[in-house]
């Protein structure tokens, strides 16, 4: 009882922590748009009504993303269930320095076990989501700026086939069972050093290593989606990015100005970029600049450049981390116990 207390109280510290941060960060992205503030003034509601949904939407759909892949696996979780652990790793990954994006993996991932998810499934689901949206936003990122005139149509066909090509060929490979168990070999063997794993697994993993390795190589063995299922999965994550840009482009439409795809393009990659790199949560000051940037240099004038990078930041970043954060203040008290159960293994050398 005394350690769910103390667990309460530091997730209730999490989420102070989290809010603090949104809302200091607030005034300052304000402040970098006092140029905007104006063109807010008359804003076209039907076209920011357009980028909320739009921002909204693409969240949605990489939830829906996970809930399938899931499927694949054999598990169903209710919509509603996924939605809300999406919406929290989002939180995680995009507003906590340093550790957001690995913080909001394990969190994923223990949340899904709590649910009666197994370890090598609920794993397999959270990377494999990711993986898929990076290559998505790559191969349509290079066609894109191959139409747009920014890098020969040639050259981004061949590359873009590069990636897809590429992409089926290290599946392929990633999945063969002798490389995949080797694979997981030394990913138990490294895992002993996580803090916090359990002692009698840890020792577990340490002796029968090998073991571990061939049971979660089995399991993941079977997570092969059928083409059918690969197509529904690709076009989820696709949309995600298409609507994502949409919501870009109402944010500029929303202010009066005229939308230069183009060099909007090259702005959301930049943005897309920022947060990649995790320099700072979320990309923040990175990726206003660079997107504000390309809007100037596409010969939008300073006030809706600027107006348009507050509305979609204000939407797509602060907005959607503020809705995680909700989310997982909800559920402090309604989350499921992690009930631990020791590796298989141990329980077969007991028996």
């Amino acid at each position: 009882m005394l350690k769910k207390h103390w667990q309460t109280i530091a997730h209730w510290v999490v989420v102070g922590v989290a809010i603090g941060y949104l809302a200091w960060l607030v005034p300052g992205l304000a402040s970098e748009a006092s140029t905007a503030i104006g063109q807010l003034d008359h804003l076209r509601w039907g076209w920011f009504l357009v980028a909320v949904v739009c921002g909204l939407a693409p969240l949605v759909l990489y939830g829906e993303l996970h809930r399938q892949l899931l499927r694949v696996g054999g598990s169903t979780l209710p919509f509603t269930t996924v939605q809300g652990i999406n919406f929290v790793e989002n939180a995680v990954s995009t507003t906590v320095p340093v550790v957001g994006g690995a913080g909001a993996i394990v969190y994923a991932i223990d949340q899904l076990r709590r649910r009666g998810i197994d370890s090598a499934l609920a794993s397999w689901s959270v990377l494999m989501a990711g993986v898929l949206a990076t290559l998505c936003l790559l191969v349509m990122g290079v066609l894109g700026l191959g139409l747009s005139g920014h890098v020969p149509i040639a050259l981004a066909a061949v590359l873009a086939a590069v990636i897809i090509l590429g992409s089926i060929g290290a599946w392929k490979v990633v999945t063969h069972p002798a490389v995949l168990r080797n694979t997981l070999h030394l990913a138990v063997m490294l895992a002993r050093w996580i803090p916090g794993v359990c002692h009698t697994c840890r020792d577990t993993w340490t002796v029968r290593a090998d073991e571990v390795a061939q049971r979660l190589s089995t399991r993941i063995t079977l997570l092969q989606p059928s083409v059918g299922q690969w197509l529904g999965l690709t076009a989820l994550a696709a949309s995600t990015w298409v609507l994502d840009f949409l919501s870009l482009a109402a944010s500029v439409a929303s202010v009066g100005a005229p939308v230069p795809w183009g060099v909007l393009l090259v702005g959301f990659l930049l943005v897309q970029g920022s947060i990649a790199l995790q320099i700072s949560p979320g990309g923040a000051g990175l990726a206003e600049t660079s997107l504000l940037a390309a809007l100037v240099t596409s010969g939008v004038a300073a006030g809706p450049a600027a107006a348009s990078v507050l509305i979609y930041r204000s939407i797509t970043w602060l907005g959607l981390a503020m809705l995680g954060w909700i989310v997982y203040a909800f559920w402090i008290h309604t989350a499921p116990l992690h009930l631990h159960r020791h590796a298989p293994e141990l329980s077969e050398a007991r028996s």
